[in-house]
This record gives structure tokens, sequence and C-alpha cells, in this order.
């Protein structure tokens, strides 16, 4: 298990499990969120990345978008467990499918964006809803989560999970869980940048770059 000091920061996964060695988390966070509302510049940010979209990915077959990095990476991970990896998805249904990018709360819709624009797993947790300390740890096999679906799920053994004094609050495989979610109120929050050894901390940095100027918008 390793804690997690906020902020900034970089941390190394647990490398006791192969499925993890090598994997990077990046922590951004970010204060003075209240009363947001939609913002323009938001909702051209959000077009620019389904235009982006559609032109690098549009026309492509998922077998030929899980070939392109970085989505290589977490296509190759995610498939380990029988899984495919939900940004991939996303990602083709707009390049693709004209699904677009929107969501009722400015602060997911730009927690989306970067991570659509960028093709990192991303997750967005209320600071505030968080209980100290948080930890990277592997998950047991045994520990329950709320996921964002409603329904509670267990990571499976050896996920790599965000724990808290409460729990766990976010599975690379699951995502993050509803107890610690970004809700209307939400005024601090914390992003998590989950990736892979093909990811280099370049990218990651780049990553985190584009969540905060997404959220500033």
């Amino acid at each position: 298990m390793i804690e997690v000091a906020l902020a900034r920061a970089l941390a190394q996964a647990p490398g006791a499990r192969p499925a993890y060695a090598g994997w990077k988390v990046g922590f951004l966070e970010l204060e003075a969120l209240g009363g947001r509302s939609a913002a323009p510049g938001l909702g051209a940010e959000a077009r620019r990345v389904e235009l982006g979209l559609e032109e690098r990915l549009g026309g492509r077959s998922r077998k030929e978008l899980a070939a392109i990095p970085p989505l290589d990476a977490y296509a190759e991970h995610f498939g380990r467990w029988g899984k495919a990896y939900p940004v991939l998805l996303q990602a083709e249904a707009i390049a693709s499918k004209g699904r677009r990018l929107e969501m009722p709360d400015p602060l997911v819709l730009a927690m989306f964006a970067a991570e659509l624009d960028s093709l990192l797993l991303c997750a967005a947790h209320d600071l505030d809803a968080l209980r100290p300390p948080l930890a990277l740890d592997e998950s047991d096999g045994r520990s329950p989560m709320p996921t964002l679906g409603g329904a509670e799920k267990t990571p499976p053994t050896g996920d790599l999970v965000l724990r808290d004094a409460g729990g766990i609050v976010a599975s690379v495989l699951l995502g993050p869980d509803s107890r610690t979610s970004i809700v209307p109120a939400t005024s601090r929050a914390l992003f998590v940048v989950y990736a892979p050894p093909a990811v280099g901390e370049g990218e990651l940095a780049a990553g985190l770059d584009r969540l905060e100027a997404d959220a500033g918008l």
C-alpha cells in the first residue's frame, strides 16, 4: 500500500503484482469550484475535442483503434481481464457514431473532455467527501465499493484501487465510486489519472495540464 499526498503529485503503483508494475498515477487537486455554470468556453472545448476525435479516429474499426497509442496499452491491459477499455468505447462513439460530448455538470464535462482529448484514464472525486489518508493498493477481491451505476461491486483480486479511510473510492477496472463522486455542490475536487508503463511522465503531465485548463473554463 502506498500513501498518497494530494495537491499535484505523481505516484508509482504498487509493484508486487505484475499486472500493475510500472503504472503511474497522477493527482490534481483543484479548489474554488463552487457556483459553476455552463461556460461558453467549455462548450467550445467539447466541440474541439469532438472534431479532433473525428479527424484522428473516425472511420476506424475498434480493432484499429486498439492499436493506436495510448489506447493500445489500456486495451491490452483491460483485455487481460476480459474487459474493453471504456475510454476507447467513448472515443469510438464520438468519432464514428455521432455521439456528442455532453454532461449536465460542467466539472464532469471538463473531466471527460480532457480524458477524451488525452485518451488517458481519469477519475474525479469530491475532495470534501474523501476521508484521509488516501492510499494506492491492490484489491484483495473481498472489499466492495458502490459504483457510479448504483450497484455495489467488488474489484477483482489484484486490481489497482485507491482507498480512503472509508474504503475503496476507485478501481482501474470498475471506475470511481458513488460515495465520493462529483455533485453540484462540489467546491473542491481531486482528479486522478491512471497511466500504464507505455505512457511517459510527460504525457501524463500533459493530461493533468489539460484537466486543469478545462476545469478552469
